[in-house]
């Protein structure tokens, strides 16, 4: 049933475009061969040759797939001129380009142009109308040319007539066949429709005056411009569909007057006679259809802006008073949801960096802790244990200090124990307390004291804690071999003490928040310079305490940082359960070649010392860079690597080892403080094997090295 459906559809489709190939084909021969009648010798080059505006315009509308009438209208006209197959092939072939071409252009360079919409449109199309016509000329003359129907002198002339024929009549025909056929196109009222008809009478008196009465001789040559005042007016007063008539008519009413020997262009030769009048037409013919487009333009404007301009007056007449409140409680709802966004961000990015910070310190204090149960009593290892838990508990209550401190402010619960304090005092004290970090880091440190004692009423302690944030944040965010100046001088009655440093600098964004709670720049994984992002806040909440205040400053990336802390002047002179989760050793199934990549050294060597305690051939690697050639060099048959390490990250480390043929099915596990979800979806898509996140889950860690393959 479908399928007979189709071919009836089909059958339907088939006749339609035969009949529209056969109609355009008919239409072509016809007006052909009367244009033919006014050709010159031989007789194929024709200063009238409407048929190439109906081809163009059939084209445009239908499509290309109406070349065939094209070719076959014009090979049969040209064939009835003397009889040669050969030169008529040529000429149906030329005359089928310049419809084809001349559309592929109007297309590209307009679209398919109902009407003309621009002004420049117009120039366009009168240019893309003569280079396409350049196409069916030197076609036909030169195939003309070939068959000797001419001789070498006449070929411009032939030539000539030929381009300017389909010129003009691309100008003339095509724009009122696309302007006519449109359905779209609004009807006219009966007031249009009857002043249609006074500019018929006129076009037809005046026409007839300037081409068809005895005025009309050769020798008034401004007697053809009495008739542009009629074409404005329909470019004035109509849309195009009204000037293209008037041209078309205006042009055919010209033509016959001409072709009979009268009006202001006949001469002794007829086709001299076309040739200079098309020339006026198509001069006509610009005119008005520029003047229709630009007025259609203003139109169109004004309309627009007629409408506009109501909608606008009804709009803030109406509603101006709920649109202010509508805004007011947008840009509030805005702000809140702008801030609830960022404080939502920086918790999240807070409590990953707290895990992060706190898995750490507790993953070599385990190591440790099992180092010390499986040794003797007097085995050295102890000390080394003891050291290693001592350094990372001093880490943990840090953190702990910091965290207690942000709530204690925050909350309002910290009391100042105030009393004079010399600021040169407090600063050296602080110093003392990071000079440990200042050499793990090979820092300069420039100490430039005040001269004279500067007194500030305050809490002894808190004031060296100020110091001591702002020198710490200094150390951790300045490259190793920096320098940093720490500054103490009076200005009128405050006492200032600045900190700079030649570290990684802040950007323009982050100087104004650089204070707020849990606020940190942007860090690679290798988080190298640690911290949860609460020491500033310390400082300058501490700062406002006593009455100062502080500021940030940077020149940018890799420019440093300096902060600058104000503070009062005191006048006065100083007076006086769970699961047992512990590692127990046992004999391994199988000896494993080991290797462990981790920043964090005391991590990377506790956990050696137990591997190797169980009788595995254990390395330990302390960045990226290096993991890569010392794997290859080792041949390990399991890879414990770090995520955040510095220079190259452990997730970059896995994929070098993944590439490499000789580690492809190395079995790579992730032993990280990240353990978000999408931290293990990322190890996963590096390459690695397992997850295990800080401290060490020892028995999911043997299961791994048992299942590892020899």
């Amino acid at each position: 049933m479908e399928s007979t459906v189709r071919r009836e559809t089909g059958s339907e489709q088939s006749l339609l475009y035969a009949g529209q190939l056969g109609l355009l084909a008919a239409l072509y021969f016809a007006t052909a061969k009367l244009s033919l009648s006014l050709a010159i010798p031989p007789g194929y080059a024709t200063a009238v040759w409407p048929p190439a505006g109906v081809a163009l315009a059939a084209v445009l509308l239908v499509g290309n797939r109406v070349w065939p009438a094209i070719w076959l209208g014009a090979a049969a006209v040209n064939f009835t001129v003397q009889g040669s197959a050969v030169t008529a092939a040529l000429i149906g072939t030329g005359n089928t380009l310049e419809a084809l071409v001349g559309a592929a252009l109007i297309r590209f360079y307009i679209g398919v142009p109902r009407s003309f919409d621009k002004s420049e449109h117009v120039f366009r199309f009168v240019a893309l109308a003569a280079a396409a016509s350049t196409l069916a000329a030197t076609f036909g003359v030169a195939s003309i040319a070939i068959q000797g129907k001419f001789t070498l002198s006449s070929l411009a002339t032939n030539w000539w007539t030929w381009w300017q024929g389909d010129t003009s009549a691309i100008i003339v025909i095509t724009p009122m066949i696309l302007c006519w056929i449109d359905r779209n196109a609004p009807k006219w009222p009966a007031s249009k429709k009857i002043e249609a008809v006074a500019v018929t009478i006129a076009l037809a008196v005046v026409g007839y005056g300037v081409f068809g009465s005895s005025a009309a001789t050769h020798d008034f040559h401004a007697l053809p411009f009495v008739t542009l005042p009629i074409i404005v007016w329909a470019a004035f007063r109509f849309d195009q569909r009204g000037v293209t008539a008037a041209i078309a008519a205006l042009c055919a009413l010209a033509i016959s007057y001409t072709v009979f020997g009268q009006g202001p262009f006949s001469s002794t030769s007829t086709n001299v006679s076309l040739l200079l009048l098309l020339a006026f037409i198509c001069a006509v013919a610009m005119t008005g259809l520029v003047i229709s487009a630009i007025f259609g333009e203003l139109r169109r404007a004004l309309e627009a802006l007629r409408r506009s301009h109501d909608e606008l007056e009804q709009r803030v007449a109406d509603r101006t008073q709920e649109l202010e409140g509508a805004n007011r409680s947008l840009q509030e709802e805005i702000r809140r949801i702008e801030m609830l966004e960022r404080s939502e961000r920086r918790i999240n990015e807070f409590l990953a960096m707290l895990g992060h910070e706190l898995r750490n310190p507790l993953a070599p204090i385990r190591n440790a802790l099992d180092l010390m149960r499986i040794r003797s009593t007097g085995d050295s290892t102890h000390e080394w244990s003891r050291n290693i838990i001592d350094r990372q508990v001093t880490q943990l209550t840090r953190l702990v200090d910091d965290l207690l401190d942000v709530g204690r402010i925050t909350s309002g619960t910290i009391m100042l124990q105030k009393e004079p304090v010399e600021m040169n005092a407090a600063v050296l004290r602080a110093v003392e307390s990071c000079q440990p970090q200042l050499d793990a880091r090979r820092h300069t440190l420039e100490l430039q004291l005040a001269r004279d004692p500067l007194l500030v009423d305050g809490d002894p302690v808190r004031l060296s804690q100020i110091v001591l944030n702002l020198l710490n944040n200094a150390v951790k965010y300045t490259p190793n071999g920096g320098r940093i100046q720490i500054a103490l001088e009076q200005e009128d009655d405050w006492a200032l003490v600045r900190v700079k440093d030649t570290g990684i600098g802040m950007s323009a964004n982050l100087i104004p928040i650089v204070f707020d709670l849990f606020v940190q720049e942007k860090r690679s994984l290798s988080r190298t310079e640690g911290g949860l992002g609460v020491g500033l806040t310390v400082v300058r909440q501490l700062v406002h305490m006593h009455g100062g205040s502080v500021t940030a400053r940077s020149g940018g990336a890799d420019m440093g940082s300096e902060f600058v802390v104000r503070l009062p002047m005191l006048t006065l002179k100083p007076t006086a359960s769970g699961p047992d989760s512990r590692w127990h050793p046992k004999l391994p199934l199988a000896k494993r070649r080991i290797l462990i990549v981790d920043d964090n050294r005391d991590s990377a060597d506790s956990l050696a010392f137990l591997l190797s305690e169980a009788g595995h051939d254990v390395r330990t690697l302390y960045d990226g860079p290096s993991a890569s050639s010392a794997a290859e060099a080792f041949r390990p048959q399991l890879v414990l690597l770090d995520i955040g390490l510095p220079q190259m990250n452990g997730y970059e480390v896995a994929r070098q080892l993944r590439k490499s043929a000789e580690l492809r099915n190395v079995t790579l596990v992730a032993f990280t403080g990240y353990g978000r979800d999408e931290d293990r979806q990322q190890t996963r898509e590096a390459g690695f094997d397992y997850h295990l996140v800080k401290p060490l889950d020892a028995a999911a860690l043997e299961k791994i090295i048992d299942s590892t393959p020899g």
